[in-house]
């Protein structure tokens, strides 16, 4: 039987392809690990109202966001939402169809019942408005919605009469 032996080592030079495949595992495990960076979706140019009390939402998983922007002339709001890595307006309704509804169906059969979604709402939106995007969220069969709002100036609160 032949003895089998290890190759000759040059001069100078170290074998470094192990370390490579190891380095692209761990780097190929923590791009699918990680969270960091991920868009929302949320639109800067909405003035969120103010608010006094309320908690921050630590875990974003299962998270859909959706703008609500104030139309001062329409019963319909505009909202903007991410779908499909791009974000875009998802109008409540067109003739007998509803986008915004199907969209939400789509997103909880995605996330199962851990989904929640985030309105962020314009300071200037009318109850009727929000109640409409409340429908929707409520006829996808997601309960657990929150509201998100900037803190209030605990100045101007204290000087309120």
């Amino acid at each position: 039987m032949k003895k089998h032996s290890m190759p000759e080592m040059k001069e100078g030079s170290v074998n470094v392809t192990p370390l490579i495949d190891v380095v692209m595992c761990l780097i190929i495990f923590f791009m699918l690990m990680t969270k960091l960076g991920v868009a929302r979706g949320i639109d800067k140019d909405i003035k969120l109202p103010n608010a006094i009390l309320g908690a921050k939402i630590e875990n974003m998983g299962d998270t859909l966001s959706l703008n609500v922007h104030y139309m001062p002339s329409a019963e319909i709001p505009q909202v903007t939402a991410q779908v499909e890595s791009t974000t875009k307006e998802v109008k409540l309704t067109e003739g007998r169809d509803k986008p915004l509804e199907r969209v939400l169906i789509a997103f909880k059969k995605s996330h199962g019942d851990k989904s929640r979604i985030i309105i962020r709402g314009d300071q200037n939106l009318t109850y009727g408005q929000l109640e409409k995007v409340l429908m929707a969220i409520s006829n996808a069969g997601i309960n657990d919605t929150a509201y998100e709002t900037k803190p209030a100036d605990p100045n101007a609160v204290a000087a309120a009469p």
